[in-house]
């Protein structure tokens, strides 16, 4: 695993979608629905216990990851912030008292090439330091179509970059005291989220083939599409071990810059192409007291501390651009957090095999925004400069029960509230009356479970309970300025979710590993009746932005049914060792990203069916890879989607351009070399 994105791949009940420039997880059919450079995930993301803010970030490869947690439901203490659907917990390598290191080429189809390596060793008797570092590159898997000639392409379409550093210095400061500093650099570059050329329902002024792209592993665009990000981050971490347990003060600054852009007519006619700048400063200050003195108590006490700033990286947050590249608009966003919370988790163990969690968080958001839209032909407001704020809070409590009928093995039963606070959208509109804030969004869990685990097997089973209040969606309508689709967020008032998964790992011998996980979902929407969606015109043929009833309707990226199934295995061969290892996921459909309905104009037959769904899919990966007897020489080959199985990574639509779509990759492989230093 190298990043957030191949999780979907191995946990029950888990999705990973893109969403335009965004990487959105979902949790047992909770997910963001709010598109937007710096928005925040309801699906908390921490990575060495600081909070990642934004969807962007995410994207870049993690090297040196020691292992990932995935907390379902909602997380109403510690990883409270927005954690609605739960968090994802990543911890990377602590510096190695001695020394250690590794690095890895890979090659695989449509070019694709990486480097990564990891070294890590004492400075002193005291002090360690570990730096890791990655580097992906490819050609992409899409194609240019060529402008001239049906059928043929002219070059790539979506290449991609990956690049990150991370380091840390570890040092002893007392026999009681440790510091960590940590600085770390990332970019992400992968347009495929903004490629929009259009392949059904498309209205007659789109140009006719060449002018189009045809083949769904083509796209088509004047002027290229870009999504980048780049992360500059600074951490401190203080653990002081005393005589009641542990105080951790986690310090971070982070800089972050976004650049998207876009040609939303997706074709070779010269409509319009949007280019979007944008940066963030933010500052997090988190204190916590794990105290274990307390006699059958185990008390967690702590407080966090929250600034972030979103502003335009250029002139204009985004300018829009007529034919022939002629400036038309430029808009401004300012968006403005400062946040706190305070929290309390404790675990009572009132017997031996009895423990009761009881734990609360209180949260306080303040929002901030300021927009403004100026005309680039005659410098004068289209919408003048225009301010609003609010405030935001909420107790969120959390108790469970714990029951260890045999040992290491417990049932349970939990109660927890998950919160994530209003916002405002990131996207600049021309009506005023569209500057208003999004109710926060809540959700009351109920969970049952059981969980074993024994000297060659685990296994765990859950069933949930959700009831989902004002749950945050982006609405595609037109720019009351341009008429261009433009996305504003929204609230669903009602939702529902419960379900059942699991996950069996066997290990019938040392060398052999076998994990079974499903899950079985039903997540919908209660009383939606006022919801704005991309309907059909049967008449016309064409899209139509109209106001629709969700009401009943299955939510996004939350299937009925998914599984995976993984088996590894290690054998001895030319004094070395072979490992192979393989990963089977099915997913029955979903919807990708809105859940737009075909509407009343499609027929009675299609009014209520929903649009831009995935259809079921079954994905089979797979591995092997060979280590000298010296244990330091390693070569492997590698292979994804090894049925090439055709779905799509992107699925929505407009009632400007009609319908768009960008597949997800084929069938790719690769080669893989590695050598350990020490």
């Amino acid at each position: 695993m190298t990043g957030i994105q191949d999780l979907g791949a191995v946990a029950p009940g888990v999705q990973v979608n893109f969403a335009g420039l965004s990487t959105q997880p979902a949790v047992r059919g909770v997910t963001t629905l709010t598109n937007g450079a710096f928005n925040e995930n309801n699906i908390g993301i921490y990575v060495d216990g600081f909070y990642v803010n934004d969807t962007l970030s995410i994207n870049s490869d993690l090297v040196n990851i020691k292992d990932v947690q995935v907390l379902k439901g909602p997380q109403g203490t510690l990883y409270g912030r927005n954690a609605t659907g739960g968090a994802i917990l990543i911890n990377t390598l602590d510096p190695s008292p001695v020394f250690t290191g590794n690095a890895g080429f890979e090659f695989g189809r449509f070019n694709e090439y990486a480097f990564k390596g990891y070294i890590s060793g004492p400075v002193s008797a005291r002090v360690r330091f570990g730096l890791a570092a990655s580097s992906r590159h490819g050609d992409g898997y899409i194609r240019l179509a060529d402008p001239l000639h049906v059928g043929e392409t002219t070059g790539n379409a979506a290449p991609f970059t990956n690049q990150s550093v991370r380091f840390k210095l570890q040092a002893d400061l007392t026999d009681n005291l440790t510091a960590t500093i940590g600085l770390n650099y990332g970019l992400a570059d992968d347009p495929r989220g903004t490629l929009f050329t259009p392949r059904d329902h498309k209205p007659s002024y789109l140009p006719a083939p060449p002018g189009i792209a045809t083949d769904p592993m083509t796209a088509s665009y004047n002027y290229p599409s870009k999504t980048r990000s780049t992360t500059r981050e600074a951490t401190l971490t203080l653990a002081w071990r005393n005589a009641l347990g542990t105080l951790t003060s986690r310090t971070g600054y982070n800089a972050k810059k976004a650049a998207y852009d876009f040609d939303f007519d997706g074709s070779y006619a010269d409509f319009t192409y949007s280019v979007n700048r944008q940066k963030s400063r933010t500052f997090q200050q988190s204190l916590d007291y794990a105290i274990n003195a307390i006699d059958g108590v185990d008390l967690l006490i702590g407080a966090f501390y929250y600034h972030d700033r979103v502003d335009p990286d250029a002139d204009y947050a985004s300018v829009s651009y007529s034919a022939g590249l002629t400036p038309s608009t430029g808009a401004t966003t300012a968006l403005r957090t400062e946040a706190y919370a305070v929290y309390a988790d404790a675990n009572i163990h009132v017997t031996d095999r009895l423990t009761v969690n009881v734990g609360g968080r209180y949260n306080h958001d303040h929002r901030g925004v300021t927009e403004s839209i100026t005309s680039l032909s005659t410098g004068a407001y289209i919408l003048p400069v225009t301010s609003d704020s609010a405030n935001f809070h909420k107790f969120t409590p959390r108790a469970s029960v714990r029951y260890e009928i045999a040992p290491r093995t417990n049932i349970y039963a939990t109660y927890s509230v998950g919160y994530r606070s209003g916002s405002y959208n990131s996207n600049t509109v021309a009506d005023p009356s569209l500057i208003i804030p999004v109710k926060p969004e809540t959700l009351k869990s109920w969970e049952l479970g059981f969980k074993t685990a024994q000297d060659n097997f685990r296994f765990d089973l859950a069933g949930f309970y959700y009831k989902y209040t004002n749950y945050n969606v982006s609405l595609t309508i037109p720019n009351p300025l341009t008429g261009l689709p433009t996305t504003v967020l929204g609230n669903a008032p009602r939702a529902t979710i419960y379900g059942i998964d699991g996950q069996l790992t066997y290990m019938p011998t040392d060398r052999t590993q076998l994990t079974i996980g499903a899950a079985w979902l039903h997540a919908r929407y209660g009383t939606f009746d006022n919801a704005v969606g991309t309907g059909l015109n049967a008449a016309t043929g064409l899209n139509v932005t109209q106001t629709q009833d969700w009401s009943g309707q299955q939510m996004s990226r939350a299937p009925n049914f998914s599984a995976n199934v993984s088996a590894s295995h290690s054998l001895e061969l030319f004094g070395g060792e072979l490992e192979l290892s393989a990963n089977l996921k099915y997913s029955d459909g979903y919807v990708i990203s809105n859940p737009s309905l075909y509407g009343p104009l499609a027929g009675a037959d299609l009014a209520n069916k929903q649009r831009f769904r995935q259809g079921a899919t079954t994905l089979l990966d797979a591995q092997i890879n060979w280590t000298d007897p010296s244990d330091r020489y390693s070569i492997g080959v590698w292979g994804k989607n090894l049925t090439n199985e055709k779905y799509l990574a992107t699925y929505n639509g407009t009632s400007y351009f009609g319908d768009y779509y960008v597949r997800a990759a084929p069938v790719t492989y690769g080669i893989r070399l590695g050598y350990k230093f020490f």
